[in-house]
């Protein structure tokens, strides 16, 4: 990632590649900063051999970005060197001549890639605050009314409130629609078709089938069907009154439901819902990696100290001899929490508490309203 980097050690024979060396955007080192026995050399001892071969560029083959897809299958031999893509789509592109498509990299550089993903992937579970705001919310009405609905195109329109942090997962939905047979239901957003569901009616009783559908991402998502006759009620919907999202009723004119023209209504259409909305702080993460590099940091110090204390991949005893002199001391650092030392352990959890606060710092500010207020209720 851009925002960490090694500095090169010139003590060290070690080559890493140019995506592993660099000045990062952050001003933070992996091995800079942290406990003096986190040196590239010690580190790559103790992470597991790598010695499989990689497959010969075919210049018929599409390849994704590695580190993205994280596949060997992105990894290839090239005139005796190993290259690993860098983007995704990349396909005719001759390594060796390629730079934009094509990173030359070496077995050392994609075992610590392989370390560094680990970490990520640690801190996104650490300040992962999956929070749900509603669970299993049925947003329904029962209709009694046989009703022939206006327009072409009848449905709901979700958005997130206040921040595209917020999935929404719809996990039912139900259709009275005054007929068995299918009834395809196009989610949109921004006029692209997102998704296409199939509701099996049953001539207008209210029967919740399983979907599974979630919705991430920008604007708001609508979920149409073909205008019909349905039972449905006139019952006032207030899209305000969920937390963490938005919900309303449309109609929309067009000859396809993408392209179609929607606006809001008040009236329920016979289409219902059974939702779950949840803050997800993954996404948040990634987006603002920089204000979290110290975390990284130190989550990288603690699981390198972590496997310097067992050690059970180390390439040679040598190495390992070395390791060993320092096992007490990276055992002291890691589990010494309360004592007044600048242990390992206790920065990575001063750091962890930092992280956390910054996240909730941030949805507390968009979605949580203050004690005592309230939401005025919207009229459509």
């Amino acid at each position: 990632m851009a925002n960490l980097a090694f500095a090169e050690d010139f003590t060290s024979s070690v080559q890493l590649d140019s995506e592993l060396l660099g000045t990062p955007d952050s001003g933070l080192f992996w091995n800079r900063g942290v406990h003096p026995i986190v040196t590239i050399d010690n580190l790559l001892s103790i992470l597991p051999s790598l010695t499989q071969t990689f497959a010969a560029y075919a210049i018929g083959t599409t390849y994704s970005k590695f580190s993205t897809s994280r596949k060997k299958s992105n990894v290839v031999t090239y005139s005796s060197k190993i290259y690993q893509s860098i983007a995704d789509s990349n396909v005719g592109r001759q390594p060796d001549i390629s730079p934009l498509f094509w990173l030359e990299t070496n077995l050392d550089s994609l075992k610590v890639k392989s370390f560094i993903w680990s970490v990520e992937d640690n801190v996104t579970s650490a300040l992962a605050l999956n929070r749900k705001l509603i669970e299993n919310q049925f947003i329904y009405n029962i209709g009694s009314k046989l009703t022939t609905l206006s327009n072409d195109w009848s449905g709901w329109a979700f958005e997130p409130k206040g921040s595209d942090y917020v999935k929404i997962r719809i996990n039912q939905m139900a259709l009275q629609a005054n007929t068995t047979t299918p009834v395809n239901v196009y989610v949109i957003n921004q006029g692209i078709l997102v998704d296409t569901l199939v509701l099996n009616p049953n001539n207008g009783i209210l029967e919740f089938k399983n979907v599974s559908h979630t919705i991430s991402g920008k604007g708001r998502f609508i979920f149409a069907f073909g205008s019909q006759e349905v039972l449905a009620e006139g019952a006032f919907n207030d899209p305000l009154k969920y937390e963490g999202f938005i919900c309303y009723p449309v109609n929309g004119i067009g000859a396809v439901a993408k392209d179609a023209k929607y606006s809001e209504t008040s009236n329920s259409n016979g289409l219902n819902f059974n939702v779950s909305v949840y803050l997800d702080s993954s996404l948040y993460i990634t987006n603002n990696s920089i204000d979290f590099a110290k975390f990284y940091q130190a989550q990288f110090e603690l699981d390198f100290m972590k496997m310097a204390s067992t050690n059970s991949n180390a390439e040679s005893n040598r190495q390992q001899r070395n390791l060993n002199n320092e096992r007490t001391l990276s055992l002291i650092a890691t589990e010494s929490l309360n004592n007044e030392l600048n242990t390992v352990a206790r920065n990575y959890n001063y750091q962890k508490k930092a992280a956390i606060e910054a996240v909730n710092k941030t949805f507390d500010k968009f979605l949580q309203a203050p004690k005592g207020w309230n939401i005025t209720r919207r009229t459509l």
